[in-house]
């Protein structure tokens, strides 16, 4: 497994055709990113546009992991740009494709992750997830502390669950 930076921007057709499909493939599993099952791939596309404008203004740094020059997984971070916050960053997105799940991945995306955060100088993270996702035993595992919020996102049936926020200083 290879953990790499990647631009958007300057990346390939089959690349940006390959994190289409993984936000697709981790929507389509339940995993909580942010989007409702079923996710159109035209919603997928526009949102890795967004993606890019961000990476090329440099509010946002994008780590994908390969294995066999495929893109297993990716992670966000989100450098916050208010002087008040200058020192913190949101973890976003943290995905792995179902075919890539259970072999350390998000582990070592994670990891890469804290690493780019400290070479920014940024000393704290932050992230969401919703409340009992699989996602949040690997966090606890990685050190992140937690809180809770009833009711913060609503679900792909319709209901609104509950989402676990956690922090980690670095």
């Amino acid at each position: 497994m290879q953990i790499e930076q990647l631009n958007v921007l300057t990346a390939s057709h089959n690349e940006l055709n390959e994190l289409v499909s993984l936000l697709t493939d981790c929507v389509e599993s339940g995993a909580s990113v942010g989007f409702l099952a079923p996710l159109e791939t035209g919603e997928a596309q526009r949102y890795w546009q967004g993606v890019a404008a961000d990476l090329a203004e440099g509010g946002r740094t994008l780590l994908i992991a390969r294995d066999a020059g495929r893109i297993a997984g990716a992670v966000q971070i989100s450098y916050c740009g208010k002087k008040n916050g200058s020192h913190r960053a949101e973890v976003e997105k943290l995905m792995v494709h179902t075919a890539f799940r259970q072999r350390g991945v998000a582990q070592q995306l994670m990891a890469e992750l804290e690493r780019q955060a400290q070479a920014n100088q940024r000393t704290l993270l932050v992230l969401d997830t919703r409340t009992g996702d699989t996602a949040s035993t690997l966090y606890r595992k990685l050190g992140y502390q937690a809180g809770h919020i009833p009711g913060f996102a609503r679900s792909s049936a319709g209901a609104l669950d509950g989402t676990t926020f956690f922090y980690k200083a670095l």
